[in-house]
């Protein structure tokens, strides 16, 4: 699916770019290269992992690496294809549950998120101008459940998701890491991002606390930059990883544990 044109309105950090116009690719198509324009900026999240559940993994997958590219000279050039990622799903087989890579023709790509044995590594950015890598996954560590990775987004690299007793880890410009669980209520807490800050999860006594977000949720430069799910609301928050039963938070956030999908991936052409 293609989202429809759209005028940019608030770009606080990579500005306003040529004539204003933004085209979003939430599947994968083409970007058809309009008269008289002679260049364009891209930018890509590749999609997060699943969660696996192989014997001493269990865990939340990678998230979505980010990547910016401009291309000034268009002459000659008439369309570019779109690639853009689906988001792993569960997976109890090694190598299995890995986010799809997003690309701008082969200018530049943004691969997804990894899970399962040996490796639950982020996503990485590739040929951009700009390239940051997505949070790692964990594993189990224990007898609880890993989280999700964050994605990255323009302002960095995304936060690594929590394991056993460990909370989901920050990130100080893409999204925070899903929450780890552990049955004593300890490291049940999801990763801040840059825009958001994760919630409070329950306990036997007390409600989940919901994230809070800041305004700048409103501008694409901030795509990415949310927080990590946890313990009573799993589901990550624009491109946070995961917590237990959490999906990861489009764009490109790897899932936790039990939480079965990671966030598609995601496409800005900007002209």
């Amino acid at each position: 699916m293609t989202v429809p044109m759209q005028s940019q309105i608030y770009n606080p950090v990579s500005g306003v770019f040529g004539t204003g116009q933004v085209q979003f690719f939430a599947s994968g198509g083409t970007w058809y290269v309009p008269q008289g324009i002679a260049k364009v900026r891209a930018r890509m999240w590749g999609a997060g992992a699943g969660y696996s559940s192989i014997t001493s993994n269990q865990g939340g997958g990678g998230g979505g690496g980010f990547a910016m590219v401009t291309v000034f000279n268009l002459s000659g050039v008439t369309s570019i294809p779109v690639s853009v990622g689906t988001g792993g799903s569960y997976t109890s087989v090694a190598g299995g549950g890995g986010g799809g890579t997003s690309s701008f023709g082969s200018y530049a790509s943004a691969t997804g998120g990894s899970t399962g044995t040996p490796s639950i590594a982020g996503g990485s950015g590739t040929g951009g101008d700009i390239n940051f890598s997505g949070g790692n996954g964990s594993n189990s560590g224990g007898t609880g459940d890993g989280g999700g990775g964050g994605s990255a987004s323009l302002l960095g690299n995304g936060g690594n998701g929590g394991s056993d007793g460990i909370p989901g880890r920050n990130s100080s410009g893409g999204a925070g890491g899903g929450s780890g669980y552990s049955n004593q209520n300890t490291g049940n807490f999801g990763g801040n991002g840059f825009t958001a800050i994760s919630g409070t999860s329950y306990s036997s006594t007390t409600s989940p606390i919901p994230p809070t977000f800041s305004n700048a949720n409103s501008s694409i430069d901030f795509i990415g930059t949310g927080c990590g799910g946890f313990l009573g609301l799993g589901n990550g928050f624009n491109g946070g990883g995961g917590g237990q039963n959490g999906m990861g938070g489009f764009p490109g956030g790897g899932s936790g544990f039990s939480g079965f999908q990671g966030g598609n991936g995601l496409v800005i052409v900007e002209w």
